[in-house]
């Protein structure tokens, strides 16, 4: 599963380099940009409770390699579409909003399947593992995308991305004896819906968590809007420096997921989510105001390290605090919750457009630091975790 987890990350860090490069050269506005993410993100609000209720009703593996055929037929496509001159925006809003469906199943089953290879009492370092695979080969795809593009071409990141996605097709083939029998998978997705719903209501730290992945997802991971204008517009550094904007972010991932993965069952997890969602807004501070490409790639680096840091924790705590047969609805909230970066894509996008990418972004890092504060002292019970 290691392995299928790395070439699947692989291929998606190529789509978001390469398709967030190609709505910049097709349109040269920042607004554009965050159109284009929050038709990303939108799916998440309209299928993700759909993809939880999906994956606790059907094996979750048959799940997998379904969602990845799907994306290696999406990236044939577009690159074809820009191989023969004939891309449009529309295209591109189109296909990417097709993928987002489909990430909202194939996201909680690839979380959910992970627990059921490692067992629950696992789950922190079995998640923290796989956010090492995904931040690793990030470190290797985003510069890769930005050389394929220079060298190459904008169609070629689509076509190898799609080849890498059949390769994890074979990989997660091999995974033999894992699935195992859930109540849910006796009843109607709608019935699986339903229950994830009461499991909201229910559950005031599922709550909580779902308000921290959605405000984060709204005013931190919404950056990703704004690479290409830095890289080509503010630090001037083109393709190839927008490839190791991406590294390095990667790169930081990297680190917070070996630093989880040795902690093993930590006992202070909710204030370490609280401190990686602080350290993610003052790292988007300093990338916003770097004066030098250097201490940018330094500064997004630690933004790096805090993304995937409040990322994994989120997840872990998710599938921590419901029941053993709920935790794909449990994930299938979380997606539902990251759907909410649509509305941070299109304000920071008009943000930038209107004033600069630099005031933009240094505005949504100072309101993470003021959500945190506020959680902070307002919802104590996430200290507690």
């Amino acid at each position: 599963m290691f392995l299928t987890t790395v070439s699947a990350s692989f291929a998606d860090m190529l789509m978001d380099v390469s398709t967030g490069w190609l709505v910049l050269d097709l349109t040269d506005s920042p607004l554009s940009l965050g159109l284009f993410f929050a038709v990303r993100s939108s799916p998440n609000l309209l299928f993700g409770m759909v993809g939880g209720a999906v994956t606790d009703k059907v094996d979750r593996k048959r799940l997998l390699m379904t969602c990845y055929s799907l994306y290696s037929a999406m990236g044939l496509l577009i690159g074809y579409l820009v191989m023969v001159e004939s891309i449009h925006l529309w295209h591109a809003l189109a296909l990417i909003f097709f993928r987002g469906i489909v990430r909202t199943f194939e996201g909680p089953a690839r979380q959910s399947f992970i627990v059921d290879i490692v067992g629950r009492g696992n789950a922190m370092s079995g998640i923290s593992v796989s956010a090492v695979g995904t931040r690793g080969i990030g470190i290797f795809a985003g510069a890769a995308a930005g050389l394929l593009i220079e060298l190459f071409g904008k169609e070629w990141p689509f076509f190898v991305l799609s080849v890498v996605f059949i390769v994890s097709i074979g990989l997660i083939g091999f995974i033999k004896g894992v699935e195992v029998k859930r109540v849910a998978q006796s009843q109607s997705i709608w019935r699986n819906m339903v229950e994830g719903v009461q499991i909201v209501r229910q559950n005031r730290i599922v709550l909580a968590l779902m308000v921290m992945a959605g405000t984060c997802e709204m005013f931190g991971f919404s950056f990703a809007v704004l690479v290409p204008v830095f890289a080509r517009d503010v630090l001037e550094v083109g393709a190839v420096g927008m490839g190791m904007i991406n590294s390095f972010r990667s790169g930081g991932g990297l680190i917070a997921g070996l630093t989880l993965a040795s902690l093993g069952d930590f006992k202070h997890k909710g204030k370490l989510l609280l401190g990686m969602y602080l350290g993610f807004g003052i790292g988007l501070i300093l990338y916003a105001n770097a004066p030098v490409y250097p201490l940018a790639l330094i500064f997004i680096g630690a933004v790096g390290i805090s993304a995937a840091g409040h990322d994994a924790m989120s997840q872990i705590l998710l599938q921590l605090n419901v029941e053993e047969d709920q935790r794909g609805r449990a994930m299938g909230i979380w997606q539902l919750s990251i759907g909410f970066g649509m509305i941070g894509s299109m304000t920071l996008g008009t943000l930038a457009e209107v004033y600069s990418a630099p005031f933009a972004q240094s505005v949504f890092g100072g309101i993470m630091v003021a959500v945190v504060a506020l959680l902070y002292v307002t919802v104590p019970k996430l200290r507690e975790l």
